[in-house]
């Protein structure tokens, strides 16, 4: 813990947050922010939260298109996507979880329209209205509810108007990006208004394979309907109706490999022709790695106010499929194995509430919600793995190198068995996950005075899953026989190793909050939360027994001191954040082998200090200064996992990770921005200058030395012209072209090649940040 470190500013902060400045008459001044992050429309000042709010006004600003935007201005909140957009997660304050598992629920929950989405990466980027975005810090359990350990993304669109407005955007830039957005909205009828949005976006690759296809681009298509309908003074319902579908080539992993699958792949024909760098941008894949799917969400929100109430419903439904093809699962030019990640999953969701109107004292709030979702991975007409035709050179190649070594007997000769399997070997999978939840929640808010508030809120929240794995697999004869079971199907999918089983956990949470009103401009707040996570399976294929599938609930509890302050005639607003969290079975995710497998971290805590705020330093010069420092560890992590090389701690292969930092958990993260405006031919001419820093973090679950990242400096700029119908801008991210490898993890076969041949190196992929990029923007108002 850096304690020593934090109080200090800490009671800098104070000082500053209560000093006032000389008035200057006449000066532009901050506008109110307004929140809904207890539920109800609240100025940000006064909620005793710590939250960061983007309004619509900053995001044009910063010409935003999907949350990795925000989380350049929000220095608690990372963004990490690989291999597919469904692997996208959000860490909050350094905590989240991997999202290569579609079982494993997210610690970051994403609402958009007041709705939750059990996939962090269905609708992101496919918004084109999007009217603000609220990042809640810490658990959130008592009003949100599921898998809010972390914290809160809420993402709400602009909804119908009652007079017509349109908009078209056009945006074009480096590697060939293309993209279209639009809306219109307005009145249908006295009583009905609708709204029509789109957005298209193409975008060529960023990653060159020199053997086939180049991979991460960019291919999707989404349109959102709405329709407003104020049935009377009282009573208004909001219907919303989403579509969106993609069809591209996703990031592929840039592989370094050790001196000994080199050898292996050079023997058995293979090409290696390309820079051993993995982080280059450069593959070398024999063929392409693809990605489809098309998403349905519907949601209902009712209102009715009453003189003393408000009564609100939100209803939700959305549904996806996908299909991940990974035809070169050797990740070289050799093809030895494809792999069909299929992928299907609903979800249904009703939330109902009822909230006091403005109390003077007290205010209450109360509420039930019920979820259900259904999961399938994999598909009973399609093999998951099929063996392909260089899998006999391959395997020969292997084999050749392990006789050699003296590892495998020279009698187990490759022609006899091979070692990989022969081409048309397949294994298939399907997997299944069922979840009902429900909760029942309540907030009491009583305001002792102008000055004293307190806030009491409590959950309750019980959950069901049903976890089935089911495997077979067509292969070769005595490809599955032991000892000579290498064939590469038996591993990955094993006949009969199958899991089925039923888990419920429950849980009362809750929160006490007090604030105290220095001024009606400055307040200070205190703290506790608890919150829950249901325990869940890991329902990866292979190998895995069923004792080791299941993995436990998640406790969490956070204590929180803060200041919220504006000052200098309102030109400044300094919100400040300390906290402590300690997260309890703490639900972890490992990659082993070619899956990834879930378990508890006995005790992680969480220690940090956040600063957000903003200047009018002129009338036309704003400022924004953000600044997170938090210290992630494991302080107790007995089932780890172990980094190529590393001596297992224990007899299940695993290693001791306690005491160290969490993956990609960087300690210091800011952002500094400046706005500036000038009048300029009936409009305005705008800068905006983002820079971005964070310090070192490991890249990797298994925390290797290797994938220590140096800290990063990074630019972005936007400059452009509006007035009330146009706007112009021309915009670059990553102006210094800075590389950086956000995740790192084994190969997919070589890594397991390279410990059967005792190789004093592992091989390894990873997954860089987008490179620089540059474009230009137009958008018209009619």
């Amino acid at each position: 813990m850096k304690n020593n470190k934090i109080v200090p500013a800490l009671a800098f902060l104070a000082v500053m947050v209560g000093t006032e400045a000389p008035l200057v008459a006449a000066a532009p001044q901050l506008e109110e922010v307004i929140v809904t992050a207890q539920k109800r429309a609240e100025n940000m000042q006064g909620v005793p939260v710590a939250v960061s709010a983007i309004t619509s006004e900053q995001l044009d600003d910063i010409g935003f298109n999907d949350i990795a935007d925000i989380a350049a201005q929000v220095p608690s909140l990372i963004v990490l996507t690989n291999l597919s957009p469904l692997s996208t997660t959000f860490r909050v304050r350094n905590i989240g979880n991997a999202g290569n598992i579609p079982t494993f629920e997210p610690a970051t929950g994403l609402f958009i329209d007041g709705a939750f989405r059990s996939r962090s990466g269905i609708g992101i980027g496919d918004l084109a209205d999007v009217q603000s975005v609220e990042v809640l810090k810490g658990p959130q359990s008592t009003l949100h509810g599921k898998n809010v350990t972390a914290g809160v993304i809420s993402v709400k669109t602009k909804g119908p108007t009652r007079e017509f407005e349109a908009m078209a955007e056009l945006n074009g830039g480096s590697d060939g990006l293309r993209q279209f957005k639009g809306y219109v909205s307005g009145p249908l009828t006295d009583w009905l208004a609708a709204r029509l949005s789109l957005v298209d976006t193409r975008r060529d690759e960023l990653v060159e394979n020199v053997l086939g296809p180049d991979s991460d681009t960019q291919n999707s298509y989404a349109i959102r309907a709405q329709f407003q309908a104020d049935f009377s003074e009282r009573f208004s319902g909001r219907l919303i109706l989403g579509y969106a579908e993609k069809d591209l080539r996703p990031m592929t992993g840039d592989v370094f490999l050790s001196d000994a699958s080199r050898e292996v792949i050079d023997n058995a024909g293979g090409q290696l022709t390309i820079p051993n760098d993995p982080s280059d941008r450069t593959v070398e894949y024999g063929d392409e790695i693809t990605f489809e799917s098309e998403s349905n969400d519907v949601v209902l929100n009712l209102e009715y106010g009453a003189d003393a109430y408000t009564l609100t419903s939100i209803t939700s439904y959305d549904d996806y499929e996908s299909l991940n093809g990974i035809h070169d699962v050797e990740q070289q030019s050799l093809f030895v194995a494809d792999f069909n990640d299929v992928q299907i999953g609903d979800s249904f969701s009703q939330e109902l509430r009822v909230a006091s109107n403005d109390g003077l004292l007290f205010n209450w709030l109360a509420g039930a919600f019920y979820y259900t979702n259904s999961f399938i991975r994999g598909d009973r007409d399609l093999p998951e793995f099929i063996i392909e035709e260089d899998a006999d050179e391959y395997g020969d190649a292997v084999a050749d190198a392990l006789i050699s070594q003296g590892v495998l007997p020279t009698t187990l000769l490759p022609v006899v068995v091979p070692v990989l399997g022969v081409p048309g070997d397949r294994g298939d999978y399907y997997i299944e996950q069922d979840t009902e939840s429900f909760g029942l929640f309540s907030k009491l808010d009583f305001s002792f005075s102008e000055r004293w508030k307190m806030s009491l809120g409590l959950r309750y929240s019980y959950e069901e899953k049903t976890g089935k794995v089911n495997q077979s697999n067509q292969t070769s004869p005595l490809g599955c026989v032991p000892p000579l079971n290498t064939n590469l199907i038996c591993a990955v999918t094993p006949n009969g190793n199958n899991f089925d089983q039923t888990n419920d956990f429950d849980a009362v949470t809750g929160s006490l909050s007090g604030s105290f009103f220095l001024t009606p401009d400055t307040m200070f707040y205190a703290s506790l939360a608890t919150g829950f996570k249901a325990g869940g399976f890991s329902l990866q294929n292979g190998t895995a027994t069923d004792d080791t599938r299941p993995f436990g609930e998640e406790r969490v509890s956070n204590i929180e001191i803060g200041a919220k302050s504006e000052f200098w005639d309102r030109r400044a607003r300094v919100n400040a954040a300390l906290f402590h969290t300690e997260y309890r079975d703490f639900q972890n995710a490992s990659f082993v082998g070619l899956v990834f497998v879930i378990n508890n971290a006995e005790l992680v805590t969480v220690d940090g200090i956040e600063i957000d705020s903003t200047f009018i330093i002129t009338e036309s010069l704003s400022a924004n200064l953000n600044v997170a420092y938090i210290d992630t560890v494991y302080d107790e992590y007995k089932g780890g996992q172990c980094f190529y090389g590393r001596e297992p701690d224990n007899a299940l292969g695993q290693c001791d990770l306690s005491g160290e930092h969490l993956p990609t958990a960087v300690e210091l993260k800011t952002n500094l921005a400046l706005n500036w405006r000038y009048p300029f031919l009936q409009g305005d001419l705008y800068t905006r200058l983002d820079y971005l820093y964070k310090s070192e973090a490991n890249s990797s679950a298994s925390l290797d030395p290797r994938f220590d990242q140096a800290s990063l400096g990074e630019f972005n700029l936007r400059v452009g012209w509006r007035d009330a119908d146009w706007d112009i801008a021309f915009w670059g991210r990553n102006l210094t072209d800075e590389v950086y490898i956000s995740q790192a993890a084994p190969a997919n076969i070589h890594t397991q090649v390279d410990r059967n041949l005792n190789s004093p190196v592992g091989s390894y992929q990873a997954y860089t940040r987008p490179p620089r990029t540059w474009g230009a923007t137009m958008r018209y108002y009619f």
